[in-house]
């Protein structure tokens, strides 16, 4: 047997003493064992005593790279070392995959705070390795598919604080694998003295926005043990609402719909009340909070009685009357820009019967204007819909379908039959911003059949989103209306609105729309 042929072979082949050294330090040949002990600096030969084959395994275990029993699973070290490059300043302009592509963006939004971009680095590292917080998805439906409302861009709002954290990051170690509460975990572990209410976190998951910075502001006053009451919050806070406010764990709501929520209960509104108000614009935003409370105040002084199908209503009538300028027509024909209506618009001695129908006639007003200037927009591309069945109750067949609507007279005809304010979509269309579709049923064992207008449904397009779907009279899907409306409406209709669900359902599936608002 040749040198060359006795360094290939296999350990089996020499002993089994030296065989089983050979698999302790992870090699297959003679020749591999020599190029081993070479390259460490150790004697090449075969015949070797068990202490110095001792030495030799305890060598091997030592150039092993630890394993951390607390690593998350989803940890990758090339994954890592790719994160490394990038916040050391390499891969400034390469191709890069989602998540390298996003941590890019939140680096290079520090660019003016190297400090910050530093401690971003120390954050996502560690994360990488120990949390499941780099998934692009969503975190909150309210806030929408954008790259700030993900985990993601959160910890690069975190590391705009890095000269506040109170506690070392790498301490910081999750408890669960669930993403939010490890989220909420880390920004505690890092701000937090005292308990914060969940809406608090959605503060990080704005964007770099002034609104942004300021909630973050209040997370860290309310988590320093200070009182929201001087957190600067421009709204009339006090001891009640305070104090509920503190006590809410849904991980669901804004910050500033849990901000409404609680000034609701505080005045001795119901939980259904105040949902319904924060679900209003007024659960996005505190501008003319002065007088908004007024409007709060008429909310939870007449509810229940007041339907929830007319807080939005209320809500826009309002806002139109006394802050949207309007547009107003010359004897030459061009438009220039007024007032508002009712600039001095104030609830004070309004009578809640006025009210609602002031509310009525300018809806009615918006859907039944006359000489509505054609405006048409392209469609979105979403499928329509037809569905032929047959209906028990009704003892016949009926087909069902849903069309676009593409024009401002088709908007103002929906709106003219259904008994709402569809027409004040327009601008919304023409921007793509909304689309309106028309669910309509169709009694195909008549000798004369007519369509019937059953549901107007409100797509938003960047969401892929139904955001709205109101019936004749602002009518809700699966809902007890009010006993005047059901018999404006007539019981075949009630009959055709509640089979509307099903239909919306079966249409949103096939098409892909998520359903937020119906």
């Amino acid at each position: 047997m040749t040198i060359a042929t006795h360094a290939l072979l296999l350990p089996n082949q020499v002993d089994e003493a030296l065989a089983a050294h050979f698999a302790a330090l992870g090699v297959g040949t003679i020749a591999a064992y020599k190029l081993w002990c070479h390259r460490h600096g150790l004697s090449t030969e075969l015949d070797k005593t068990p202490q110095e084959r001792s030495e030799e395994r305890a060598l091997f275990a030592s150039l092993q790279p630890s394993v951390d029993p607390a690593a998350s699973k989803e940890h990758d070290p090339r994954r890592a070392a790719l994160i490394g490059r990038l916040f050391n300043g390499e891969l400034a302009d390469e191709k890069l995959n989602d998540l390298l592509s996003r941590l890019r963006v939140e680096r290079n939004a520090l660019a003016s705070d190297p400090d910050a971009q530093k401690a971003l680095g120390r954050l996502v590292l560690h994360v990488e390795k120990y949390g499941h917080l780099l998934r692009p998805m969503p975190v909150l439906k309210r806030l929408g598919a954008n790259r700030a409302n993900t985990y993601i861009a959160a910890l690069g709002q975190l590391a705009r604080h890095h000269r506040d954290w109170l506690r070392p990051l790498e301490e910081w170690r999750p408890d669960t694998a669930k993403e939010r509460p490890q989220f909420q975990s880390l920004s505690r572990h890092l701000l937090a003295r005292y308990e914060v209410p969940a809406p608090m976190d959605t503060a990080w998951l704005q964007g770099h926005s002034a609104e942004a910075y300021q909630q973050q502001e209040w997370f860290k006053h309310v988590a320093g043990g200070q009182n929201l009451r001087t957190a600067g919050v421009p709204m009339k806070v006090t001891k009640r609402m305070a104090h509920i406010f503190m006590q809410m764990k849904h991980p669901h709501h804004t910050l500033l719909q849990a901000l409404r929520i609680a000034q609701v209960e505080a005045l001795d509104g119901d939980s259904h009340c105040s949902w319904y108000v924060a679900a209003t614009p007024l659960g996005d935003s505190l501008e003319n909070e002065e007088f908004w409370i007024s409007v709060i105040h008429f909310y939870v002084n007449n509810y229940p009685m007041l339907h929830r199908t007319y807080f939005l209503p209320v809500y826009d009538y309002i806002r139109h009357q006394k802050y949207l300028p309007q547009q107003i027509t010359q004897p030459d024909g061009t438009q220039i820009t007024g007032p508002p209506p009712q600039p001095n618009f104030c609830m004070k001695g309004r009578s809640a019967a006025k009210l609602l129908n002031q509310v009525d006639q300018w809806h009615e007003t918006l859907s039944g204007a006359e000489d509505v200037p054609l405006k048409t927009w392209a469609a979105t591309g979403l499928a329509d819909f037809r569905l032929e069945e047959y209906d028990a109750q009704l003892k016949c067949n009926l087909v069902w379908t849903i069309y676009e609507l593409c024009t401002s007279q088709q908007l103002q005809a929906e709106g003219r039959i259904m008994g709402h304010c569809v027409f004040s979509y327009t601008d919304q269309c023409l921007a793509s911003d909304t689309s309106i579709w028309s669910l309509r049923a169709l009694n195909a064992d008549a000798e004369e059949a007519l369509e019937k207008r059953v549901l107007t449904i409100a797509v938003d397009n960047r969401q892929r989103a139904v955001t709205q779907a109101r019936g004749k009279f602002n009518m809700a899907l699966n809902q007890r209306e009010r006993l005047e409306k059901r018999r404006r409406a007539g019981s075949l209709y009630v009959h055709l609105l509640r089979e509307s669900a099903r239909i919306l359902r079966l249409w949103s599936d096939k098409v892909g729309l998520v359903q937020k608002g119906t």
